[in-house]
């Protein structure tokens, strides 16, 4: 791919990112631009974040529509590297696995788990506005035996990354106003240590429902419940930074901003669940979930 080439759709993407448009739609045209210039595998994974705390609030994959939900709770709650949350906030704002592994990644869960997937290489790019935060997140990923990543299609990843936040910034704004908000009561999700629902309080499929990849019906939880949930149950145990806290702001579909809160339910609450203790390494920890408008 040529320079004028790479330049022409930086242009483009820039202009793009001015249009208003769903949020959707822009991530589909701005694939459609970026595939030419870095050839990569099963198409990127677009995310939006909390650009206060920097949770995934939703994921958008035409060849992927819902990602296993333990690679959600596990990107907060688990150890390894090349994790969305610290590439947004690392000094370059770009990262591939390789690199973070020192050339081996083998020794990664996450490489494990792509792999499983097909994908072999894993380049993860922070979208962060000229303000310095960051609304969104790409994932790009090449199968066994491609190419590396070179040092063109990474300058022009992050030569573009502030327009793709832009456009995920703008996006999200306008699906608040173009939709009027109506009356929302709280409601509260308990996640079991397996990331699944173990109970809710009255009404709360529809909270599941509106929120970005939920279906209630399906008994599938939003990517944000998820990585909220992760989040609350590792500062539990202590190995986040004083301070952290799993706290979301996400758009729901109908275009109201709601608030997640999460944390670990005292102890006096929680239901003995020993015997299936050996089928998980994660604490048997509940996890409680409080949405509101925002």
């Amino acid at each position: 791919m040529t320079a004028y080439a790479r330049e022409r759709a930086h242009d483009r993407i820039a202009s793009l990112a001015g249009h208003g448009l769903d949020l959707v739609s822009f991530w589909r045209e701005a694939t459609e631009l970026i595939e030419p210039v870095v050839p990569h595998y099963m198409g990127p994974c677009w995310y939006t974040l909390d650009p206060a705390s920097l949770l995934i609030t939703s994921h958008f994959n035409d060849h992927m529509p819902v990602l296993p939900p333990e690679s959600l709770a596990l990107e907060y709650y688990g150890d390894d590297v090349n994790k969305l949350a610290d590439v947004a906030r690392s000094p370059s704002g770009l990262s591939t696995l390789h690199e973070a592994t020192g050339g081996d990644p083998s020794s990664s869960p996450r490489w494990q788990a792509n792999i499983e997937l097909g994908g072999d290489q894993e380049l993860i790019v922070g979208l962060r506005t000229a303000s310095g935060h960051a609304w969104g997140g790409l994932g790009l990923y090449r199968e066994t035996g491609a190419p590396m990543f070179d040092a063109e299609e990474i300058g022009f990843l992050r030569a573009i990354a502030p327009s793709l936040g832009e456009g995920a910034r703008r996006a999200l704004l306008l699906g608040e106003a173009l939709d009027p908000e109506g009356p929302r009561a709280p409601g509260l999700l308990v996640l079991s240590s397996e990331w699944e629902l173990e109970s809710a309080t009255p009404g709360v499929e529809r909270w599941v429902s509106e929120l970005p990849g939920g279906d209630s019906e399906a008994g599938r939880l939003p990517p944000a419940v998820l990585a909220v949930a992760g989040k609350a149950l590792r500062s539990a145990e202590g190995r986040d930074e004083p301070g952290e806290v799993a706290l979301a702001r996400v758009l729901t579909r109908s275009g109201i901003w709601v608030v997640l809160h999460g944390a670990r339910r005292p102890a006096a609450h929680r239901r003995d669940r020993r015997a299936r203790s050996s089928r998980s390494h994660r604490s048997t920890a509940d996890v409680g979930l409080r949405a509101h408008r925002a």
